[in-house]
């Protein structure tokens, strides 16, 4: 699932890069919490933003379910994919910026003795080789790069649990949400994002030996018509 609504996205914001939940947002997030004890999970994984925390956070409230925090499933900058690639191609460096480093010194930046007092509930035990990584500098993040981040964790969350019937949640979001769909089906690698979510909205795939199946992506019926938000048109059908 996508996180709820970040204050960013809210009128007044004033923070930086890395913002939590607003008003409309913590609300979003009970609600997926209660949908989430409705059907029921066995375990949950979050990225490591201050959005997905919080978000997951009202989802361990409603389940008490298992709570592990992996960096690897933080948001990638599939905005910036093209003029990363024409850098790349012109032979210019791409690497860490002034601008990159201000952003990863901003207060929103919580280190990780804060998140633990806040978000106690959790476990961190990301798989190699993000073990150490707890905020991901991505802002410079080929397409492939994002792909391979993605492969490689979905390959350590399902040999965790194969031959299990978990039921795993995975809070996480937009664009990278849409990159782990796209490889759990085969779909081709591309600048845009192919399985779109509103915010708290939720998708579920089948996981098999031998395919993947999705039951259904963008669900958002446990938000009120006034609590969605991005991704979803409501308009008369043509």
């Amino acid at each position: 699932m996508r996180h709820a609504q970040p204050a960013s996205q809210e009128p007044g914001y004033e923070g930086g890069p890395n913002p939590p939940l607003g008003q409309k947002g913590l609300a979003q997030a009970i609600q997926v919490g209660r949908q989430m004890k409705l059907w029921g999970i066995d375990v949950m994984y979050s990225s490591c933003m201050q959005r997905t925390l919080e978000t997951a956070g009202a989802i361990y409230e409603s389940t008490n379910v298992s709570w592990h925090v992996w960096p690897s499933l933080i948001e990638t900058d599939r905005r910036g994919w093209p003029s990363i690639r024409e850098r790349i191609s012109s032979g210019q460096s791409v690497g860490s910026s002034a601008v990159d480093r201000q952003r990863l010194d901003h207060p929103n930046h919580l280190p990780l003795e804060a998140l633990r007092q806040r978000f106690g509930s959790f476990t961190i035990d990301p798989p190699s080789p993000w073990q150490e990584q707890w905020w991901l500098q991505l802002a410079n993040e080929t397409r492939e790069q994002a792909y391979a981040r993605a492969d490689e964790t979905l390959h350590h969350l399902l040999q965790r649990h194969r031959g299990s019937n978990a039921r795993i949640a995975v809070v996480c979001h937009n664009a990278f949400g849409s990159v782990l769909l796209s490889r759990l089906t085969l779909t081709p690698p591309c600048d845009h994002v192919v399985f779109g979510h509103a915010h708290a909205a939720i998708s579920a795939v089948d996981v098999f030996e031998t395919h993947n199946q999705i039951r259904f992506t963008n669900y958002v019926g446990h938000l009120s018509h006034d609590e969605v938000t991005e991704g979803v048109d409501f308009g008369p059908l043509r």
